[in-house]
């Protein structure tokens, strides 16, 4: 017996918790009796998918969420396609979050996840990612029934709704080994958990980087040198955050909560500039060799705000030789590195807690995630803005977001470049299976 998107959900709801639905064949009557409080999901379910060698992720018509005087036309409508055996009406979940479980193993399971509705299957976002087994009380009761789904099933791509009493709204067989970068993953995954949802890499950062050795005096140095600056010559009190900064192997990255309070405003810039000149003059009379490590870190803060909002001309010069001279009077001892990674991050990290998901989180060198290698340098290149459009054969599409239409192109095109997406979307399990190189959250302007 042939199994499907339908018997398979069958077997599901003998085990973990499945939101309400009913299996409707062809000849069966559409008068189901709904509950007209509730929003429905129409699925089609087909034997030409989710079989153990091809799944044609997405490829079949889903409807939703619909009220419930619309899901019979919605219905009528699967059955128009005659691959369609089968139509599941399935209870829409008003979930906090959406997302999807590549259950390799019990001790491998890679999830993604936003709060967006099929923002991971369609390859909309850039999601919230986990490992599994993890220690995080967060994940724990997902993972317990993801342990009871691959018992039965074996390896399973599982889409779920909400983290915290997980249902779980289909499962079918993983077609294809699914590479991705374990440590990137799990660096993300601990990023996820901090109290700050925007980082920057500054120059502040950059000096914390090059002397790293010293990189807890001075990072303590500079923030109460901040504070005592920006009180005598801006009237502005700083607020140091809980966690200033974060160090990622030997990258630091500031706190965007502290970084927008040292941005002065027009008012303040403008009251700053009448003094600068006069500031750069005192500086540059005293002997640097005589001054203090804070006293230096204060003048340092003085001349880079010189440079970086008045560009004046011997500022870059005299910051250099500040900082020389307060290296020598810094005492060793390096910052502990919040996390470690294999990549060089790019200056953003920004994430959305509420939605899940991210705004900004790239490796330097902009290749993205490569989900399916591949040429990815030697075009033709065709930027695919919307849904409706026609995509040539043979050539290397650019979009923002991997929309489950461009899977129809999949024995045509040469490569996919995508802004967005998810390792889990509809469109990155067909790449695999057509072996269609596929990059994700990639920096496409370079290609454009």
């Amino acid at each position: 017996m042939i199994e499907t998107k339908a018997s398979r959900l069958q077997a599901l709801s003998s085990i973990v918790a499945v939101p309400d639905f009913v299996v409707i064949a062809r000849d069966d009557s559409h008068d189901l009796n709904l509950d007209s409080s509730c929003r429905y999901l129409v699925r089609s379910s087909s034997k030409k998918e989710d079989q153990e060698e091809f799944s044609q992720a997405g490829q079949f018509s889903t409807y939703g969420p619909l009220d419930s005087e619309m899901v019979s036309a919605s219905i009528e409508k699967a059955f128009l396609n005659p691959d369609v055996d089968e139509v599941i009406v399935q209870q829409y979940v008003a979930a906090a979050e959406w997302g999807v479980a590549f259950c390799f193993s019990e001790k491998s399971m890679l999830v993604e996840y936003s709060s967006e509705f099929e923002g991971v299957t369609s390859g909309t976002v850039n999601p919230f990612t986990a490992l599994l087994p993890a220690d995080s009380p967060r994940y724990q009761k997902l993972e317990r029934q993801l342990l009871k789904i691959h018992a039965q099933f074996g390896p399973s791509d599982i889409e779920f709704v909400n983290l915290e009493n997980p249902q779980f709204v289909q499962v079918r067989p993983i077609t294809r080994n699914i590479h991705y970068d374990e440590n990137f993953v799990r660096l993300k995954m601990q990023l996820q958990e901090l109290q700050s949802s925007s980082w920057g890499e500054n120059d502040l950062c950059r000096i914390l980087a090059e002397r790293d050795s010293q990189s807890r005096a001075l990072s303590k140095i500079y923030l109460r040198a901040l504070k005592e600056v920006y009180a005598a010559w801006l009237n502005t009190k700083v607020f140091i955050p809980h966690q200033p900064f974060v160090k990622i192997s030997e990258q630091y990255f500031m706190n965007r909560e502290l970084e927008e309070q040292i941005t002065p405003g027009f008012f303040k810039i403008v009251r700053l500039s009448f003094q600068m000149p006069r500031i750069l003059r005192d500086i540059k009379k005293q002997d640097l060799t005589r001054l203090s490590a804070p006293q230096l870190m204060q003048n340092s803060i003085l001349v880079s705000l010189a440079y970086e909002l008045f560009k004046h001309k011997d500022a870059m010069e005299l910051r250099e030789e500040i900082r020389r001279e307060l290296e020598k009077k810094v005492p060793q001892g390096k910052l502990a590195a919040d996390f470690h990674s294999d990549n060089i991050l790019n200056s953003a990290i920004e994430f959305d807690r509420d939605k899940c998901l991210w705004k900004q989180i790239s490796i330097r060198d902009g290749q993205g995630v490569v989900v399916v290698e591949g040429d990815f340098d030697t075009g033709p290149y065709f930027r695919f803005n919307n849904q409706e459009q026609e995509i040539p054969p043979g050539v290397i599409v650019i979009t923002n977001h991997l929309y489950p239409e461009i899977g129809k192109y999949m024995t045509n095109i040469r490569g996919i470049i995508c802004k967005y997406g998810a390792l889990s979307a509809h469109v990155a399990i067909l790449a695999r299976e057509y072996q269609v190189p596929l990059v994700i959250q990639a920096e496409i302007d370079r290609y454009e």
